[in-house]
């Protein structure tokens, strides 16, 4: 939220004249208008008086840029659950393609961010098993440590689950699997994570 939406929604829900703030915060109802407006952008000290004239405090959290839209891999099992029984595996594959591109086009801190929280079971043990190997391996294209939750037993499938589902590519998946799949029981094609 932008700080003439943050101003301009706390004297709403003050139910306050912006006269009424203005005189409270020790300003000109003019430039609160102005603030409110976005024509003039104040120091973060006034907005504080601002808001608390407004009866509403100030809380700034940092929180790690991602690509716009991006999700934390834990609330990507939750969708991964909901996706499963509407559309089944291929949809919930795509997903899982969707968080490769979030990670990827997100700097440093956020990629590490959206792996770090540990998803809850997503209702498939296979994709649960998924996400793990996922994880790894864009922790490691980016060289993040794997977060401890991926080495818990039941990221892990057996019997092997081959993707693709084809027999005939079985033995190009058992070949082309990066590592972090293969660890977990999970086996792609060259190139399943290749985007254009």
């Amino acid at each position: 939220m932008n700080t003439a939406t943050l101003i301009r929604e706390a004297r709403r829900r003050a139910a306050l004249s912006q006269a009424e703030l203005a005189r409270r915060a020790g300003t000109s109802q003019p430039t609160l208008a102005s603030y409110e407006s976005g024509r003039l952008v104040p120091r973060l000290d006034t907005v504080e008086r601002i808001l608390e004239a407004a009866g509403h405090e100030l809380s700034l959290t940092a929180r790690p840029m991602v690509r716009r839209g991006a999700e934390p891999i834990a609330e990507v099992s939750r969708e991964l659950r909901e996706i499963l029984q509407q559309e089944g595996g291929r949809g919930a594959w795509r997903r899982l393609l969707d968080f490769v591109d979030d990670v990827r086009g997100s700097p440093r801190p956020g990629q590490e961010w959206l792996v770090a929280d540990e998803p809850p079971p997503c209702g498939d043990a296979r994709f649960d098993a998924a996400m793990a190997a996922l994880v790894e391996f864009l922790c490691d294209e980016v060289d993040l440590p794997w977060p401890g939750w991926t080495d818990a037993p039941e990221r892990f499938i057996e019997p092997w689950w081959f993707v693709s589902g084809l027999p005939g590519y079985e033995a190009m998946a058992l070949r082309d699997s990066p590592v972090e799949f293969k660890r977990h029981g999970v086996f792609v094609n060259e190139g399943a994570f290749d985007r254009v």
